[in-house]
C-alpha cells in the first residue's frame, strides 16, 4: 500500500508518511509464506539425500548392484526435483493469485478462484498473466465477490445551512463570573433572557 492509497483512505498526509516509512521493509505475507515453504520443502530433500546415502554406504557390495541403486537414486531424485518445482510453482501462482484478489477487493479469495480458468496459468514477474482481464470479467458478471468502491455522497437539491456555534439566547455570559459582571452593570437585567 502506497503513500496515495493511504491518504485516500482518510489518514493525513503526516499519518500516510510515517506508516509508509515504517512499513517499509515489511515482506508481503504471500512471498512469507513462499519462502518458508521453500524452506521446508528443501530440508525435506536434504534429509531424503542424507538417506539414500547413508543406505548407499551399507549396501556397496556388488558393483551391478551399485549401478543400478545408483540408477534408481537418480530417477528418484529427478522425480523430486521436478515435483519440488511442480509445487514451488503452484505455490508462487496460488500465492500471485491471492495478492491479486486482495488488490482487487474479493470478499472471497476461495469463491473467486474457483470461478478463475488457472489450467494454462503462467507467472511473469510474479503476476499471473491474464488473470486481472478475468478479475475485471468477473467483477462485471459477479459483482458481489467484489467489496464495492463507494462514492462520497454529493447530495443535489437543497443544501443545508452551515449552522452556527452561538450558544441559545445570542451572545450572553458563558461563565459565572461573566454573569455576575453583567448583573452589576446592569442591576435590572432579566437573566432568564440571557
Amino acid at each position: 500500500m502506497n503513500k496515495d492509497e493511504l491518504i485516500k483512505l482518510g489518514l493525513t498526509e503526516e499519518q500516510a508518511t510515517m506508516v509508509t516509512e515504517k512499513y517499509v521493509n515489511m515482506v508481503p505475507q504471500g512471498r512469507f509464506n513462499e519462502i518458508v515453504e521453500e524452506k521446508n520443502s528443501l530440508k525435506s530433500q536434504l534429509a531424503e539425500r542424507d538417506k539414500q546415502l547413508k543406505e548407499l554406504e551399507k549396501s556397496v557390495g556388488d558393483n551391478k548392484e551399485l549401478k543400478a541403486q545408483i540408477e534408481k537414486l537418480q530417477n528418484d531424485n529427478k522425480s523430486a526435483a521436478e515435483k519440488y518445482a511442480k509445487d514451488l510453482f503452484d505455490l508462487q501462482l496460488n500465492n500471485a493469485v491471492d495478492v491479486a484478489i486482495t488488490g482487487a477487493k474479493g470478499k472471497n479469495s476461495k469463491a473467486i478462484k474457483a470461478l478463475l480458468d488457472l489450467e494454462k496459468a503462467d507467472l511473469k514477474d510474479g503476476k499471473v498473466i491474464g488473470l486481472e482481464e478475468q478479475l475485471s470479467n468477473l467483477k462485471k458478471s459477479d459483482p458481489y465477490l467484489f467489496e464495492i468502491e463507494k462514492q462520497p455522497a454529493n447530495p443535489n437539491g437543497f443544501k443545508p445551512g452551515d449552522g452556527n456555534n452561538k450558544t441559545p439566547g445570542g451572545d450572553g455570559p458563558k461563565t459565572y463570573s461573566e454573569m455576575v459582571a453583567m448583573l452589576e452593570a446592569n442591576p435590572n437585567l432579566d437573566i432568564n433572557n440571557l
